[in-house]
């Protein structure tokens, strides 16, 4: 499989997270709330390529043998990790609340929508650099780009558009927002009311579809090594 073969499932999973999405459109949505969403949204991608590099830079350090070695890492690496979302999935599926039951915001969720720009964009960049999920995926997307990759023109690139993938769900908003009119604004709120209603469930599924998504990509890695 190729190089955007195996970063496309580990950009998607940053991308598509039900609760920095619900964080961000409730800024959005808030009276005077669009600078603070731009904010967020501009420290998610920032902070995105922060870890994506400093990532990738200390990939770099890793003795690269571009035969064995990383070849293993690139079929290991997502068969691991889709295998870890699979269980997570489970395990979150078996703990979902029950049809019915409403189950309360996080606190800090509900203060976002009185986040000055400033704290924000703060926000944005330690939420999209530094939470767990996210480092584990800019992590492995580093050995996959310094795998793909020899020239530090190509790295660059591949750096990038990884990170406007990871930032899609993020920045989109902001845009339809910006430019999409009444019409796009009443569809945003509506798309706020559905998230934080079936947040759990859109968890669940995502983090299975997701794991799903990295075990095949990993197993289609191995039967192209193989078919060499």
């Amino acid at each position: 499989m190729n190089e955007w073969g195996q970063l496309l499932p580990l950009a998607l999973t940053i991308a598509l997270s039900p609760l920095p999405l619900a964080g961000l459109l409730l800024m959005l949505l808030a009276p005077d709330g669009f600078k603070a969403a731009a904010g967020f949204s501009i420290g998610w991608f920032v902070g995105v390529m922060f870890s994506a590099t400093l990532l990738a830079l200390l990939s770099s350090l890793l003795p690269h043998d571009r035969s064995a070695g990383s070849r293993a890492l690139q079929v290991v690496l997502p068969l691991v990790l889709g295998i870890v979302l699979i269980v997570l999935g489970l395990v979150q599926w078996h703990d979902r609340p029950q049809r019915g039951v409403e189950v309360p915001l996080p606190r800090w969720l509900n203060a976002l929508d009185r986040l000055t720009p400033a704290r924000a964009t703060i926000i944005g960049v330690g939420y999209a650099a530094f939470r767990p999920k996210n480092l584990v995926m800019a992590a492995a997307a580093g050995v996959v780009i310094l795998g793909s990759n020899t020239d530090p023109t190509g790295i660059l690139i591949s750096v990038a558009v990884f990170t406007a993938l990871a930032s899609i769900t993020m920045l989109g908003p902001v845009f339809a927002y910006a430019f999409g009119g009444p019409a796009v604004r009443a569809r945003l709120v509506r798309l706020r009311g559905w998230l934080v209603h079936n947040m759990s469930l859109i968890t669940v599924i995502t983090v299975l579809l997701l794991g799903v998504f990295l075990v095949l990509a990993g197993l289609a890695q191995l039967a192209g090594q193989l078919l060499r």
